[in-house]
């Protein structure tokens, strides 16, 4: 009996030093959740960004900055759950809206709390690289002003009617992208619009881009076929 007592009282001693002498029981240098702050920690190579963290910070930009091309993006996502997940997900909405740094005086305040640390440069968040903004679309104040352009020259143009003339802040509350889409899908050779045809011939979305046109051009410039 002694000696069972003195066993079970051993193995309890063996059992607390082992979870405190940095054996592999002890919890990771950072925790999952500090990789929101610091991305660079190797434990981030697995680590999952909670959804909430980006559709929160989707929504604090698109609820009073609807216009811009990401919101668009959002917007057309929430629209219809059938879209392609590689445009669609959730960090590649966030990415789109903070990476133009045209349009940093409105995203600047929530991106730089959220998607510029815990996906900068040299962050090791899988999501970070692996979901990148939608290819080829612009900021919100280029989009601003290719419209603005194009309906300077063409007041005439069904879709001019979409935005109004800029304001100070140099964007039109409006549904920009459906502006520009309608005015470069009327006219695709403008001057104005390579920037959208260039997007549309290597993007298959239907909410941004004419998916039977064979207008689209290359980046070499040859009509898609």
């Amino acid at each position: 009996m002694r000696s069972s007592l003195l066993f079970a009282v051993a193995s309890v001693f063996v059992a607390s030093a082992t979870a405190h002498d940095g054996h592999p029981h002890d919890p990771p240098a950072t925790a999952p959740s500090g990789c929101l702050a610091t991305p660079t920690d190797a434990v981030c190579s697995t680590f999952v960004v909670p959804n909430a963290t980006i559709t929160d910070a989707i929504k604090e930009i698109c609820a009073i900055n609807s216009f811009l091309p990401g919101c668009s993006l959002n917007a057309a996502c929430t629209a219809d759950s059938k879209l392609s997940t590689t445009y669609c997900a959730p960090m590649t909405i966030l990415a789109s809206l903070c990476i133009p740094t045209e349009d940093a005086v409105l995203t600047g305040t929530v991106c730089s709390k959220s998607y510029s640390i815990f996906c900068a440069a040299n962050s090791l968040i899988p999501a970070c690289k692996g979901q990148p903004a939608f290819p080829g679309l612009p900021s919100g104040k280029t989009v601003t002003g290719t419209v603005y352009s194009i309906c300077q020259e063409m007041p005439m143009m069904t879709d001019c009617k979409i935005c109004p003339t800029p304001e100070a802040s140099g964007y039109s509350n409006c549904d920009e992208v459906k502006a520009w889409k309608g005015l470069c899908l009327d006219m695709p050779d403008m001057k104005q619009c390579p920037s959208y045809n260039t997007m549309c011939s290597n993007t298959k979305f239907a909410p941004f881009c004419d998916l039977n046109s064979n207008k689209y051009t290359h980046l070499d410039g040859n009509e898609r076929k």
